[in-house]
């Protein structure tokens, strides 16, 4: 659970860009620096320290120098200091939600404290460390360090919020989750790149501080997690629709999950957002927690991912976050814990798109969507910061799949299509092997596969087809997948039939 949110100051809580400039502005036309000031990165220049550019500038860090800066401080702070749009409430809103606030920044500390007391914003804050205060600042991590020493808390129990590079290397160093706030919405991927997720105002922060602290799972002692996958129901709002209902019903009332997955294509049909939220207002019957991951069926009925997103998002039960938009639309990290809020594993969620074109010797050629370089280093940082077992649901098949045919006797389960992957293997088993902690892939996509195998000590395994549209084979049998996966990381599965639930209820 989340009970410290750290914050950076300048460019994050400030808008302090026009003060910083003025100051420098004035600065070197008193005095001439031996680096002309635009020859400096002004990302770079609004993340460091004033010594730090002072070196930069004038190759030393005079006291002639610091002492103007204070001195122009002084003279232009109440021109043109002000919070960002929305800061205040939400800082009185995290105090009020129980949350322990702290503050890291690069600027000198007598500077900080006087610009958070003229913006009447230091009393939300328990505890402050600025650039004289720790003997490595951003982008090393021992800021972050001092803080968690100071508030008692542990890595997962801590978020830092930053809106520079430096920001999000001090996290990942420290091993912790981050959030980029990009005011401007003009950051570039490779700022993104550095934090776990992105927010553009204050609004947008704090539902992602709240759906972050409810992705947590916890566990019974010697209890296995169960988990029901559930994939391609294809809701369309039509008779068809019943009987998948009916077939999430029954497998709930006999498989008693602690966690339901829907990997993909829960519609395809005009009437989307209806559905989607039908199917949250649905699944809250059960009171059991449950996510999803998108198909690339899902947006056919002209609707947008956020619209869908939207529609489900006032599910009681419901563990979702739609993650960096850059990566898509459902990617996310589902924490397991033990009784003692110990973290034992996760439920890592990836969105496999729809289709995209690719480059196949020297040929633009289309094919199904897959996952993306990008969405491959997000992954690895989720598993860095967690070297946990940990299982893995997405939609479309990786190309690995097809590594088996449908007379080979390493596979278990039914093998009636040709599996549709993307053409292109973007290296995501690899990394996941490599990295030694992924137990297994649950996928969906291929209506008439339920076949799994292991491949390097992964399981690779589609779920079972619930919904009732055919593509093929008129009448295939629907079910699901039962997941059990235990507290030392070893996972066991098992496809589900509806119609054998019903045979047995007869009998």
């Amino acid at each position: 659970m989340i009970k410290v949110i750290l914050f950076d100051m300048d460019g994050t809580l400030i808008d302090s860009d026009e003060l910083v400039l003025s100051i420098y502005n004035k600065l070197i036309n008193k005095y001439p620096p031996k680096t002309d000031f635009s020859n400096l990165d002004l990302g770079d220049v609004f993340a460091s320290s004033y010594p730090d550019v002072l070196i930069k500038l004038y190759g030393e860090v005079k006291e002639l120098h610091l002492q103007e800066i204070y001195r122009l401080h002084k003279e232009l702070k109440h021109q043109y200091l002000r919070t960002f749009e929305g800061v205040d409430t939400m800082l009185e809103q995290l105090k009020k939600n129980g949350y322990r606030l702290g503050l890291l920044t690069s600027e000198m500390r007598s500077i900080a404290m006087d610009e958070l007391g003229i913006l009447k914003i230091d009393q939300y804050f328990d505890h402050v460390l600025a650039f004289d205060d720790v003997k490595k600042p951003k982008p090393h991590p021992d800021g972050i360090f001092e803080h968690m020493k100071f508030f008692g808390c542990s890595q997962d129990e801590i978020i830092y919020i930053g809106d520079q590079k430096s920001d999000g290397l001090a996290a990942n160093s420290a091993s912790i989750y981050s959030i980029l706030l990009d005011w401007s919405q003009k950051k570039s991927l490779d700022y993104q790149r550095q934090f776990d997720h992105v927010a553009h105002d204050t609004v947008e922060l704090m539902r992602i501080i709240e759906s972050k602290n409810k992705m947590v799972i916890r566990t019974k002692k010697d209890k296995p997690l169960r988990i029901l996958q559930l994939t391609d129901l294809h809701l369309m709002n039509d008779e068809k629709d019943i009987q998948t209902y009916q077939l999430i019903s029954d497998m709930i009332s006999f498989s008693h999950p602690d966690f339901i997955v829907f990997t993909g294509d829960q519609t395809m049909s005009k009437d989307a957002v209806m559905l989607y939220q039908k199917l949250g207002e649905f699944m809250d019957q059960f009171k059991v927690p449950f996510s999803y991951v998108f198909g690339n069926h899902d947006t056919e009925g002209d609707y947008t991912y956020q619209d869908l997103i939207d529609a489900i998002s006032t599910s009681k039960y419901l563990m979702f976050d739609q993650g960096p938009s850059y990566l898509g639309f459902s990617n996310c990290n589902i924490l397991i814990k033990d009784e003692s809020e110990k973290p034992i594993g996760s439920l890592i969620m990836l969105d496999t798109h729809i289709d995209d074109f690719y480059m196949i010797n020297g040929t633009k050629t289309w094919g199904y969507g897959s996952l993306s370089k990008d969405q491959i280093s997000w992954y690895e940082g989720c598993v860095n910061r967690y070297p946990l077992p940990h299982l893995i649901f997405y939609h479309i098949p990786i190309p690995e799949v097809k590594e088996v045919s449908p007379s080979d006797d390493i596979h278990k389960g039914d093998y009636f299509e040709s599996p549709c992957t993307p053409p292109v293997n973007t290296g995501f088993f690899d990394v996941a092997k490599n990295l030694k902690h992924a137990k297994a892939m649950f996928f969906g996509h291929d209506h008439l596969n339920d076949y799994s195998y292991s491949k390097d000590g992964i399981l690779l395994a589609y779920g079972r087809v619930s919904g009732h549209y055919d593509y093929a084979m008129p009448g295939f049998p629907k079910g699901a997948r039962l997941i059990q996966f235990d507290h030392q990381g070893h996972v066991t599965s098992q496809i589900i039939l509806h119609k054998d639930l019903i045979k047995s209820s007869k009998s």
